[in-house]
């Protein structure tokens, strides 16, 4: 079990590198701090295209997907809107937070408030694969940095549950505010929303990705 109040987050500002790195390149901005695109440093190197490092990788798509057409078909749509991919939160000045997977309240998130700019309404429920965020400090300790870091943001702005899953060590985190974060493996029953279920480690081998 884990606590939010167990663990300090470190300030990454300290660990700025010289080198001058374009909006562009920002992916997320949370309590004020840039996270950039994983691979940011082969586009400043010429190396890559921006578009080379902007998308999903295949695993994480096909678990966003399935995770969305659980939640849709358990899920009474006249009471939540449910959506995938890479939503953009503003949450407040200087906090931009892509999003997964997301459960919305249909009562707070109403039609005037679906725009063509990010959404300002907390969703319920967050649910995340993996960590897509570099800083310029190579040896940053991103669990710390940015994922308690959004943990705790998300939190802040009206989030009531966050779920976190890392396909690298299999392990999910199951985050409420003000109570113990739980992280277990993922090979069981994971309640997503009211009675939704998902075992991810059961998709998994369903389907035969592979996960090296």
């Amino acid at each position: 079990m884990i606590s939010e109040s167990s663990l300090a987050l470190t300030d990454p500002k300290a660990k700025t590198a010289k080198r001058k790195i374009p909006a562009y390149l920002v992916r997320e901005t949370i309590d004020g701090i840039d996270f950039y695109y994983p691979g940011f440093r082969q586009v400043l190197n010429k190396q890559k295209k921006l578009d080379e490092i902007m998308g999903d990788s295949g695993l994480q798509f096909f678990l966003k997907d399935y995770l969305v057409e659980l939640l849709k078909e358990g899920l009474d749509k006249k009471l939540y809107r449910v959506a995938g991919g890479e939503l953009g939160f503003h949450a407040s000045v200087r906090n931009n937070m892509g999003l997964d997977v997301v459960i919305f309240d249909r009562t707070l998130l109403t039609p005037d408030k679906i725009t063509p700019r990010y959404v300002t309404v907390p969703p319920k429920v967050v649910i995340e694969i993996d960590v897509n965020v570099e800083l310029p400090e190579r040896n940053s300790d991103l669990f710390q940095e940015y994922v308690l870091r959004k943990l705790d943001s998300l939190f802040n702005h009206g989030v009531e549950k966050v779920i976190w899953f890392f396909t690298k060590s299999k392990k999910v985190c199951i985050a409420l505010p003000g109570q113990a974060w739980q992280i277990d493996d993922w090979n069981q029953d994971i309640t997503l929303f009211e009675g939704v279920k998902v075992n991810i480690a059961d998709y998994i081998a369903q389907e035969g990705f592979k996960l090296d």
